[in-house]
């Protein structure tokens, strides 16, 4: 990929980002119908890991720690190593252990059986 391809798609990247950003910080989840609702929760009742991701990033957009904690609590908890991988892709070039670090395969199985585990803990609790 050349170097313009990779600043276009960098580009790109980013104008969706602020746009889902700004998507959810105007808009609450929680009061419009036409936001996409969990397909899982929607067939078993139970919830996924992900449930609730929108309302809570509509609140912490709002500063609403709380209530976003209330609505998924590993959300909160899984940002700082979801900024740090995203920050690990972007600088790849630059600082490749730290993205050997952040994206390597032990840590990320370990944040896969946090996900799994959160899965059973919140539909068990």
């Amino acid at each position: 990929m050349t170097r313009t391809k990779k600043w276009l798609a960098a580009a790109a990247i980013v104008a969706i980002a602020a746009a889902a950003v700004a998507i959810y910080y105007y808009i609450d989840p929680a009061r419009v119908g036409w936001m996409p609702r969990c397909p899982f929760r929607w067939l078993t009742g139970w919830q996924c890991p992900a449930c609730g991701n929108q309302r809570a990033l509509h609140a912490l957009l709002h500063g609403q720690w709380a209530t976003a904690w209330g609505y998924n609590p590993f959300l909160i908890v899984s940002l700082p190593y979801l900024i740090a991988l995203v920050a690990a892709r972007l600088l790849r070039s630059r600082r490749p252990r730290f993205y050997a670090a952040v994206a390597h395969p032990r840590v990320v199985m370990t944040y896969v059986v946090l996900i799994c585990l959160w899965w059973v803990m919140r539909n068990l609790i």
